[in-house]
Parts: structure tokens; sequence; C-alpha cells
């Protein structure tokens, strides 16, 4: 057999600690969560999902290696993907209407809400680094058939997330039904999620060297 048990368990264990800690899709799918409803939440958390889904395909046939060995590149994902994120952020923080069950028309589409799922991911360098250099140590080249070896892993961690991450957004949409009759508390819960957004954003920039 060319990935053992042993290596899925570990692999389960790492990758479960990494997804506890709260990244800017989560945190997006939360706040979506929040503002609009448990739906709007999954959906976002779909679209973050959809973009790992493609990082592990892009780490599969060798782009994202190629990326990161391409330092103008590089750079361009990373400056390129924490401004996105910090925009995110900042329009999170700003939207004073965060719980709007009254008036639909300033809900988000279903497919803003995936696309702003998928872009954060999609543009996050520390997703691509995560595919890059977390996922391969769990590779055993010995055993033959690396490609398959990462596709297994990459189904092991969609798997995860969605164990762990689809509760945390039906909590968040408890949590709004909860304070619908108060909707002044979302504006506080807002300006929470969007300044740990940019928070992220900011360390995304502060710890690469350019």
């Amino acid at each position: 057999m060319f990935i053992d048990i042993s290596t899925l368990g570990l692999f389960a264990l790492s990758a479960a600690a990494l997804t506890l800690i709260p990244g800017a899709d989560m945190l997006c799918a939360l706040s979506n969560a929040i503002s609009q409803g448990t739906k709007a939440g999954l959906i976002t958390l779909l679209g973050a999902v959809t973009g790992v889904t493609c990082h592990i395909g892009l780490a599969i046939a060798g782009v994202t290696a190629l990326i990161a060995s391409s330092p103008v590149l590089y750079k361009f994902f990373v400056v390129g993907g924490a401004l996105y994120i910090m925009w995110v952020g900042f329009g999170i923080f700003n939207n004073k209407n965060a719980i709007s069950f009254q008036n639909n028309s300033e809900r988000k589409s279903l497919h803003k809400l995936y696309s702003q799922g998928l872009l954060t991911n999609l543009l996050n360098p520390k997703a691509i680094i995560f595919s890059l250099v977390f996922i391969p140590q769990f590779i055993r080249v010995e055993a033959g058939m690396p490609g398959m070896q990462m596709l297994i892993l990459g189904i092991e961690l969609i798997f995860i997330m969605f164990l762990i991450e689809i509760p945390l957004v039906f909590l968040a949409g408890k949590i709004a039904m909860k304070i619908k009759i108060r909707p002044t508390i979302a504006i506080y819960i807002n300006k929470f999620f969007g300044t740990v957004i940019l928070v992220l954003a900011i360390a995304i920039l502060a710890s690469r060297s350019f």
C-alpha cells in the first residue's frame, strides 16, 4: 500500500489543528452566516473548499512549485492575495447593516457569497504555501505514486474542513437568529471579524521580505 493508516491518522490530526486556526476564508464564512444565516455561510464555505481543491490540483500538477520558485510571480500572488483579503476585511468592518432580515436587497447573492469564499482562499498565499509545504511532508516518495498520495491527502483535508467548519457555520447561524432582534450587536461582530481579517492580511505582508 502506497500510503499507510498511520500517515493518514497523523495527517488528520495535523490538518485538524491547522483548520481550527481561523483563516480569512473561515472568518468570511462565519461572518456571512451571522449576517445572512446558515445557508450564506455554507455557500461561502463551499467556495473556500473549491479554492482548496484548486490548490491541491495545482500542487499535484507542479504549478504551485513553479509559482514558489519564481520570485516575481510569487510576490505578485502574495501582494495581490493579501490586498484582496484586506479589501474583504475592510468591507466586513464597515458593514453597518450586517443583520438584514428585513431588507433582502442588502443581502449578498449566492454567487457573490460563493465567489467571496473562493477568491479569499484562492488568492491567499498561506493556502499556496500550505499545499506546497505541508501536504508534501506526508508523501512517501519510496512508496511510489506521489501524485495519488497527494490526491488522497487532499481529499482527507477537504473532509476534515467540512467536518470542523460546517458545525461552526451552523453555530454562527444560530447566533444570528438569537441576535436578530438586536441588530446593533452584529455591527460589533462584523468589526471584530473585519479587524481579524485585516490583521491576517497585514501579517501575510509583514511575514514576507520584499
